[in-house]
């Protein structure tokens, strides 16, 4: 299950990023009423694998077509490590 929380211009992350979780958020219109300046606070994720760190990914380019700069906070570790092997970590805005 994943629960994402908006309170201002950030989104709070809850619960597990993953191929049978992304598909509820597909598209993710909710970064489409996003200031220029957003956070994706992801400290509340228990799990994520392949499918959530693509899915990640592909927010930042749509942010991006958007004119929307994200940060993501509070990156678990599992995901950093993920992200590590995968060869993306460069391409995530970390703190």
């Amino acid at each position: 299950m994943l629960e994402i929380k908006q309170n201002g211009a950030v989104l709070q992350f809850v619960g597990e990023l993953n191929c049978h979780t992304v598909v509820a958020y597909w598209p993710f219109k909710l970064l489409t009423t996003m200031p220029k300046q957003a956070v994706f606070d992801l400290g509340g994720l228990l799990h994520v694998d392949t499918a959530g760190l693509a899915w990640l990914i592909q927010q930042l380019a749509k942010a991006q077509q958007l004119g929307i700069t994200l940060k993501f906070q509070q990156m678990p570790e599992q995901l950093r490590s993920l992200a590590s092997v995968s060869d993306v970590l460069a391409l995530l805005p970390t703190d």
